[in-house]
């Protein structure tokens, strides 16, 4: 027990660090594309658009993916800062690139429908898997 609590003594401060680093990523990956959109998709959501909403939550979940796979294989603070930093761009090209490939999906989305919507949402998971299983090697 005694090893156990001296583990999460000095494990816990570097926990919290990582944690940090990685959450300023994820809030700035969020920032920067609710900025890109063409339209205002958290405004659309608390207004009740299911299309939004889906592809919003493809965001939320197509950024921690990538994130998640740096601290997988993490060798310092630094690491995990620049590969978060890396897949963050990557993966915001990634985004915007799909959404270039669907014409017209923003309209799409402003009007509310959902079948387009899934179908990107679930492009955008799958290249965020993708991305992330190349961080983790």
């Amino acid at each position: 027990m005694d090893q156990t609590l001296n583990s999460l003594a000095n494990g816990f401060p570097a926990l919290i660090l990582y944690l940090l680093v990685v959450t300023l990523i994820y809030v700035v990956g969020v920032t920067i594309y609710v900025r890109l959109t063409p339209h205002k998709e958290l405004e659309l959501v608390q207004n009740g658009n299911m299309a939004a909403a889906i592809t919003f939550s493809a965001l939320i979940i197509g950024l921690a993916l990538p994130l998640a796979a740096c601290l997988v294989h993490k060798i310092s603070l630094v690491d995990v800062a620049v590969w978060g930093t890396a897949s963050l761009f990557l993966q915001l090209f990634l985004f915007r690139f799909t959404d270039f490939i669907f014409k017209g999906m923003p309209q799409r989305i402003v009007d509310n429908e959902t079948a387009p919507a899934l179908v990107l949402a679930a492009f955008k998971i799958a290249g965020s898997l993708v991305l992330a299983f190349a961080i983790a090697g």
